[in-house]
């Protein structure tokens, strides 16, 4: 059967289009041979699992006792000696696919004699002894493991650290998953915080695994092309660059989508049409990717470092030093761009953007007024007026709404859900948005035409025509860049103010461009 894209688990060499592992963690040979104990950590599906599976099988070639075992079974069990009953089963079941019966370790039933909390490290040193060669152990998706059982775990791995070598303690052990261990490491049983230099404080280094450059993803993508003939044009590689940011999964399934979906026919060429197609299903396929991204950001901790970024907030309203602000970095959200943090690639400002929109949307009727014109195209003034008229009806709802921790952005969401509901199935909403930007940019493509909005804010401590002025600045900046003739500002004012203060009208030029001001 060809190699194709694969978005499912661990990537095969033989089944799989993929690049080569080691590549994005060039350090893990010195830390073998060195016989150190080490954390990688990187968010979901960006190729952990199939990275260490890759080095542990290179490391069984050259003599060595390498296993990767999961502790995920083990997530939410609170009692020490049933968790520790899971890892010891793990790390057996693992072995049974992956070593000769004479390289695996003892059967969990011969550990008897050893009191519950002091097993995993029996098992450990048995193992060693018994195989009389260097041991090395992944331990994947550690950070599932809390409170009580997480502090035994690193303890037992530490009560052998020196003791480390062949035929007494693996030589190595990696501890893998999503977070750093300095952001799981919670409480011990008695509801103390753990020092975050014990009981691990063995570390030698935290790893991270990047995402793919620009080069590595035309790469992968042309692998492909190599293998059946069917090409890629030019805009469809950057496209699947600039969109993805190189975040293998992104990339892996716009590529699945495309290839093994919407143009199964290799004569026929992989174009920006396609590549756009595919990137529309994805988003509303829901991935279980996508999917868990679209729950944790629900969370109040995630929605004080998201709410900003959407809000364009100078960087002074995000505080870098919560534990919210490092998990949100762990998840792959967010990243530092050119203009300040914002959404780590476009595929996942989108999907954030509706998610969180999602109510709103939900909550507006099917459109009843004429919002298309005769010919089929958008009738902008009459939606924006429509809007407007809704937004008064039920701003104080939604700006109190308890379901939603982002009630600051309330306004915009409202505005992108109203946008969302009248465009669907017959046009595309694209939103720009990141810290310290002022404002919030959305294009609307539909019959052809691209229809620009600018949202902006005025709160108690800014004046209202600073704003408006500002935002006329880059409203006119933003449509000379897309090469638009005119375009929609769109101020809403979170004072206490009445909605005849609020609501106001006015037309400008600025630099041949017209520009329709609307408060709100």
């Amino acid at each position: 059967m060809p190699r194709f894209f694969n978005t499912a688990g661990p990537c095969d060499p033989a089944r799989h289009y993929m690049l080569p592992p080691e590549r994005r963690l060039t350090t893990l040979r010195q830390l073998i041979e060195q016989q150190q104990y080490f954390v990688l950590h990187a968010p979901r599906q960006t190729g952990k699992t199939t990275a260490m599976l890759t080095f542990t099988a290179e490391l069984r070639s050259q003599g060595y006792v390498a296993l990767m075992a999961s502790l995920e079974t083990s997530q939410g069990v609170a009692d020490v000696e049933h968790a520790e009953h899971l890892w010891l089963d793990a790390i057996r079941f693992a072995a049974e696919f992956d070593l000769e019966p004479e390289l695996r370790p003892p059967q969990a039933s011969t550990l008897q004699d050893v009191a519950a909390g002091q097993r995993l490290g029996a098992l450990l040193m048995r193992w060693c002894a018994a195989v009389g060669r260097p041991v090395v152990l992944v331990l994947d998706e550690a950070d599932v493991v809390r409170d009580a059982p997480l502090v035994s775990l690193l303890r037992q791995l530490r009560a052998g650290f020196s003791r480390r070598g062949p035929g007494r303690f693996p030589s190595s052990i990696a501890l893998v998953g999503l977070r750093d261990l300095r952001d799981y490491l919670m409480s011990a049983k008695d509801g103390h915080t753990v020092s975050p230099g014990s009981p691990f404080n063995i570390k030698a280094e935290s790893l991270t695994l990047r995402n793919f450059d620009e080069a590595e993803v035309v790469e992968l993508l042309l692998q492909h092309t190599a293998e059946t003939g069917q090409r890629w044009t030019d805009e469809a590689l950057e496209r699947v660059w600039s969109r993805t940011q190189g975040q293998p999964f992104l990339v892996n399934a716009l590529a699945w989508r495309v290839t093994s979906r919407l143009v199964q026919d290799r004569s026929v060429l992989l174009d920006l049409h396609a590549i756009c197609e595919a990137e529309q299903q994805l988003i509303l396929s829901r991935t279980t990717h996508l999917d868990n991204l679209s729950e944790r950001i629900k969370e109040e901790r995630v929605a004080r470092v998201i709410e900003p970024v959407l809000l364009g907030d100078e960087f002074g309203e995000i505080d870098r030093l919560t534990d919210g602000f490092e998990y949100v970095q762990d998840l792959g959200l967010i990243r530092r761009g050119p203009a300040g943090l914002e959404i780590a690639n476009p595929i996942y400002r989108e999907v954030l953007a509706r998610v969180l929109s999602y109510n709103q949307q939900e909550d507006t009727p099917a459109p009843w007024w004429p919002w298309r014109t005769a010919d089929g195209r958008l009738d902008v003034a009459a939606l924006v007026g429509e809007f407007l008229l809704w937004w008064r009806r039920h701003a104080d709802i939604l700006c109190n709404d308890r379901r939603t921790p982002y009630r600051e952005a309330a306004a915009h969401l409202a505005f992108m859900g109203f946008l969302q509901r009248v465009v669907n199935g017959g046009g595309t909403v694209e939103r720009e948005y990141a810290a310290a930007r002022g404002r919030v940019d959305v294009v609307v493509s539909y019959a052809g035409e691209r229809h620009v909005f600018e949202l902006k804010r005025v709160r108690a401590r800014a004046g209202r025509e600073a704003v408006v002025e500002e935002g006329i600045v880059q409203l006119a900046g933003y449509l000379e860049t897309l090469g638009v003739e005119e375009g929609w500002l769109i101020v809403f004012d979170t004072r206490e103010l009445s909605w005849e203060e609020k609501l106001w009208v006015r037309e400008e030029r600025r630099g041949g461009k017209v520009l329709h001001l609307r408060g709100a």
